[in-house]
């Protein structure tokens, strides 16, 4: 899920090809290009609703929606694109229909950015189908890889062949069921666990509390690590940072740079040190994959040499006295 205005994509365009070299920046411009006109289209379609359900009572010519009216999911499509709606407030899910495993989305593409630290997982898990980008994309690029996806609303999963998700087999799986439930009563391990999950209301309570994060730690194997999309108002992310941050040793928080997704990479062991690896990783990564893992890296060790180094500009401290980079910081627990 992202929240971003159609403005957002007119920038996010200029930053995709400083990020992306060659024929993948072409791609990504272009599909990003198509979003913003599909986003344009969508707003135009009944804007004063639209906004009202993201902002509320600003905007006075719309009332709030009757329980079950336009719920999710909302399958919208213009041209190459095809979009699924939480509600009329937020893009939950984008796909370019000619290159439907491509991440279009800036978050999802960041959330990738595991693969930097443990390039060869074995059992990926994923709560939250939406339009099932993630899911595509792992299946597709690290065919070694194990994917379970765990979506609560069979409406979502319905709708998964118009989103071109592969058929169920030994090595991918869909269930439904509550993710916070499914994490603390499911006997597997898995290492990497992406939590993307959101309602027409925003990140339910059951996926941001303190005994979801201890359960996501416990369900980890050595090594493992936890990836976090949270995509509201920012000053709700200090307390849902703080509860992370209470179980796990290690937190990397990566901001979007358009928007206000922000991705939360909390280690099971520790504190990752080798910078080095890290930037061989990337190198290794982006000749297998159709994005830029190097750009990511580089904004990763930055911000922990920064750290290592002391002070720097562009630092705040808005989330519990703990120092964030406007980059990218990393946390160690003693």
């Amino acid at each position: 899920m992202t929240d971003r205005s159609a403005e957002d994509f007119e920038v996010e365009s200029e930053i995709a090809c400083e990020l992306e070299t060659g024929t993948v920046c072409r791609s990504i411009d272009q599909a990003e290009t198509e979003l913003d006109r599909f986003l344009d289209h969508l707003d135009d379609i009944d804007r004063e609703q639209r906004y009202f359900e993201r902002y509320g009572t600003e905007h006075h010519r719309a009332s709030p929606m009757e329980p079950g009216e336009l719920a999710a999911p909302l399958v919208f499509e213009l041209g190459n694109i095809r979009s699924l709606l939480a509600n009329w407030a937020f893009v939950q899910s984008a796909m370019s229909i000619d290159d439907p495993d491509m991440l279009i989305l800036d978050y999802t593409r960041r959330m990738m950015g595991f693969l930097l630290f443990h390039p060869s997982p074995g059992t990926i898990e994923i709560i939250g189908l939406g339009g099932g980008s993630l899911a595509k994309y792992c299946h597709r690029y690290l065919p070694e890889a194990s994917i379970v996806a765990v979506e609560i609303d069979p409406d979502v999963i319905a709708v998964r062949e118009q989103f071109f998700m592969p058929p169920e087999s030994e090595r991918f799986e869909i269930v439904c069921d509550d993710g916070a439930e499914f994490v603390a009563r499911d006997p597997g391990r898995c290492d990497i666990l992406l939590v993307d999950g959101f309602d027409k209301d925003g990140q339910p309570a059951q996926l941001c509390s303190s005994e979801f994060y201890r359960d996501c730690r416990s369900r980890l194997n050595p090594g493992g690590i936890l990836v976090v999309n949270l995509c509201d108002d920012h000053w709700k992310h200090g307390a849902i940072l703080s509860r992370i941050r209470g179980c796990f040793g290690a937190t990397i928080d990566l901001p979007s740079r358009i928007g206000m997704n922000r991705i939360i990479f909390a280690f099971r062991d520790g504190r990752p040190s080798d910078l080095d690896a890290l930037l061989q990783n990337a190198l290794d990564l982006d000749h297998a994959h159709p994005m830029s893992f190097l750009s990511l890296a580089d904004e990763i060790a930055g911000g922990v040499k920064s750290l290592d180094h002391g002070p720097a500009d562009g630092i705040d401290s808005g989330f519990d006295g703990v120092q964030s980079l406007s980059m990218a910081s990393l946390w160690s627990a003693g």
